[in-house]
Parts: structure tokens; C-alpha cells; sequence
């Protein structure tokens, strides 16, 4: 597993890029938006809560159907019965706002706007994964609301029957497309959950999933075409009401060991909760930086952790960019880019992350892959906001970090191990 930070992201088991089906709806179903008594039934408009959770919705592309991007600030923070009234019956829903109230916010945002009324659930999948996925009006896997937003993840979901999901193409490029999950489903725990299924609408699924796909294979267009005909946003239920704290006090980290067994896996709850100061001691110069642990409390007990294992010590930084990209990357003991601790670990991202000079960053091979290695930024760069950023990078480290750009790459070229080597010789805390 190569852990490189690159703009390409590996296509995921559910990716809004998936063309599962053409035009499957041949308008004759009588319970179809044709129907009198369901194109007269009407929608109630978003609520509004200026003390809810912050929200960023980041314009992408002309929207699949016109539609108004959510409110920023969300209008839940409970659980908020929700129904899918389709051609093949109700699925009644439960979102919960309390863990996912960007994602809710969405959802509820667009049924509102009659966004997935007259839509056709363009995937089932009976092999491997048993999902439903809908959400996408153009009904070809590919259509989405003009918007993504990022991922609102622990890093320990998991999919049993009855999960409500965001489908994606990648970390935090969330749309309108989501997944009902019929029979338990083994996926990277890379994807927001936001809700649930009830009983009876997990039989209205398992029965279409019975009938299989249009062309008998284990991916596909439903047999029975599934048509959205309206989605409707019932009673919600109010939460505990939002406090003010720091992700690191209620933090829980949860490591996944590989089987490779390089380094001891860090405490579950981190040990810092604010700022950390921290020397990383090269043979290039002493480069100074600081950790935050209030942003990336997972990320930055797990560098404490190596650190204090003294894991990266004698380790070479094996990669310069100084084109496009420029940014030195470190912490793998190999050398090679693809070696790690023995563990991985979730991202801790919000979605506007940028990566300025003077950025410390984790590189990764994928969402939730973080292991050891890392990189320092010192020219500002262009990426997607897929790594998590869990420090910065003293103006005194700028200089030396500058000082190795500024010899190059060795052999030449924009993109290899640095002309002048940099072995970390420790790491000192404090």
C-alpha cells in the first residue's frame, strides 16, 4: 500500500461515478408522479436553527435538478422521521442529526425541495454488498446537487441491515446519492451514516433485492425499476443542545492494527487537548513545529505515540515535490514510501482544508489509511481537502525545509528522493 498524498483518488465499492442504469422508467407505473394524488401533495419548507451545528457546502457543478444548497447552519440536532414513498412501497427512515447533522441537513434540505421526488434508484447490488442506492435524478449514477460536503465520520462505522448511507466518490465529496443497506455489508467504514431503516421498510428492500438486477448480474439496475415518488420529512425529536467543546474532550481513537506489528498501537483517548510543541531533529536542521491536538487529537496522539516509541528516529524522509506540489514527506522507516506502523486510523477532516506553507499534514493511501508517514509543506500547495492537517511548521523549519528544496531532487525532475538527504535522528516532545 503505497501511502502517497495524490490528487487521484482510488474508486471506492459505492462511487457516484457508477453507471448502474439507463432510463428504466417507462412512465406507466401507476403509482409514478402521474398519479393526481401524489402530484398534489406538497412539501413543508426546511426549519431554520441559528444555534445549530456550522455547515460548509462547496459549489461543484451545475446541479442534476435545480436546486438551493442547504442553510449552514443546521436545522437539526435529534432524529427526524423521514419516508420514501416509492413505486414498490414506503421505506420509512429515521435520520439522526445528533451524528451526522451536516448530512441530515442536506438530505432534509433537499427532500424539501421535491429534489428526490420523481427519481429512479439507479443500483442494487446482491453480491459482496446489498445495498440500494438512490438520490441521483439523472439516474445514472453520476448526477449529483451542484454541492459536496465533507464526510462526518468516527472511522468505526460499520453496515448492517438498516443502515442509511452517503454514497461517494471519494473523501468528502458528498452529494445528493445515498445507499439503504438490506443484509450486513462489509465496506471500509469510509462512508457517513445518517440514519436507519425501519422493519417494514427493510422488507419492502429485501423483497426487490429478491428479484435481482435487469441483467442477472450482482451489480446492476434493479429488475423492478424503483421509482422515488415522493420523500417526505415527518416529526423530528430535539437532541441535547450543541456545546461548545473541543473535539479532543470527547475523543476516542480507534487504531486497526494490520498484522505487521512495527510499532505498540497509541492509548485510545488521546493525552493532549491543545497546542504541542515539538522538535522534529534532522541532519538537515532542527525544524520546529507545532501539533493540534484540539483539531486532530487522533492524529497527533498517534505522532506522540511514535514519537515517544521513538519510531521515526533514524528514518530518512524519502520524498521532495518541487513542482505543482512542495512539500517534503517523512515518517516511513523503509524509505520506500509504502511502509507504516502495523496500524491505520481514520481521517480528522471538515472538509475547507487547505495546505499553505508552513502545513504539517498526514500523507495516506486512501480515506481512513493514516499510518506513520506525514509530510511538511513549504511552498503553498493545491490539494483536495483529503489530508488531515494536525500541525504547523515554525518559521525556523520553513528555512531548512527551503535550504533542501532548494537542492533539488536527486537525478533531477520535480518529484523523487531529495538531493539532499534528511534523516530524522528524533523526535523531542515539549
Amino acid at each position: 500500500m503505497v501511502k502517497r498524498f495524490s490528487g487521484v483518488v482510488a474508486a471506492l465499492v459505492l462511487v457516484l461515478g457508477v453507471t448502474a442504469c439507463g432510463d428504466d422508467n417507462d412512465g406507466g407505473d401507476p403509482t409514478s408522479a402521474a398519479d393526481p394524488s401524489s402530484a398534489s401533495r406538497t412539501h413543508s419548507p426546511q426549519p431554520s436553527d441559528a444555534a445549530g451545528a456550522s455547515c460548509t457546502y462547496v459549489q461543484t457543478t451545475s446541479p442534476s435538478k435545480t436546486v438551493d444548497p442547504p442553510a449552514e447552519t443546521a436545522a437539526y440536532n435529534g432524529s427526524v422521521e423521514a419516508t420514501l414513498a416509492t413505486n414498490v412501497g414506503d421505506v420509512d427512515v429515521t435520520l439522526d442529526a445528533a451524528a451526522a447533522p451536516c448530512t441530515v441537513n442536506s438530505f432534509t434540505s433537499l427532500a424539501s425541495q421535491a429534489y428526490f421526488d420523481d427519481t429512479t434508484c439507479h443500483r442494487l447490488t446482491t453480491s459482496g454488498i446489498f445495498v440500494l442506492q438512490c438520490g441521483d435524478p439523472d439516474g445514472t449514477g453520476a448526477g449529483g446537487p451542484g454541492y459536496s460536503f465533507a464526510d462526518e465520520l468516527s472511522g468505526a462505522e460499520t453496515y448492517p441491515a438498516g443502515t442509511l448511507a452517503m454514497a461517494n466518490a471519494g473523501p468528502n465529496t458528498n452529494g445528493s446519492q445515498f445507499f439503504l443497506v438490506y443484509e450486513d455489508s462489509q465496506l471500509p467504514a469510509a462512508y457517513t451514516v445518517f440514519g436507519e431503516v425501519s422493519p417494514d421498510g427493510l422488507e419492502v428492500l429485501r423483497s426487490l433485492a429478491e428479484k435481482g438486477t435487469a441483467d442477472g448480474s450482482g451489480d446492476g439496475a434493479p429488475a423492478d425499476p424503483v421509482d422515488i415518488d415522493f420523500a417526505e420529512i415527518g416529526d423530528a425529536t430535539p437532541g441535547d443542545p450543541a456545546q461548545p467543546t473541543s473535539p479532543a474532550t470527547e475523543a476516542s481513537c480507534t487504531y486497526s492494527e494490520d498484522g505487521s506489528g512495527s510499532a505498540d498501537v497509541p492509548p485510545s483517548e488521546p493525552t493532549e487537548t491543545t497546542e504541542v510543541s515539538a522538535r522534529i531533529r534532522t541532519s538537515a536542521g532542527v525544524i520546529p513545529v507545532t501539533l493540534d491536538a484540539a483539531n486532530a487529537p487522533c492524529t497527533v496522539n498517534s505522532f506522540l505515540s511514535l514519537a515517544d516509541q521513538r519510531f521515526f528516529d533514524s528514518t530518512t524522509c524519502h520524498r521532495l515535490t518541487t513542482e505543482g506540489l512542495r512539500v517534503l514527506q517523512c515518517g516511513d522507516p523503509t524509505g520506500t514510501g509504502a511502509g507504516g506502523p502495523g496500524y491505520s486510523f481514520a481521517d480528522e477532516l471538515d472538509g475547507t482544508e487547505t495546505y499553505g506553507k508552513d502545513t504539517l499534514a498526514m500523507a495516506n493511501a486512501g480515506p481512513n489509511t493514516n499510518g506513520s508517514q506525514f509530510f511538511m509543506v513549504y511552498g503553498d500547495s493545491q490539494l483536495s481537502p483529503a489530508y488531515t492537517v494536525f500541525g504547523s511548521i515554525a518559521p525556523a523549519g520553513l528555512k531548512v525545509l527551503n535550504k533542501v528544496a532548494a537542492a533539488g531532487v536527486k537525478g533531477g525532475g520535480g518529484d523523487g528522493q531529495p538531493k539532499t538527504t534528511v534523516r530524522i535522528s528524533g523526535v523531542t516532545v515539549g
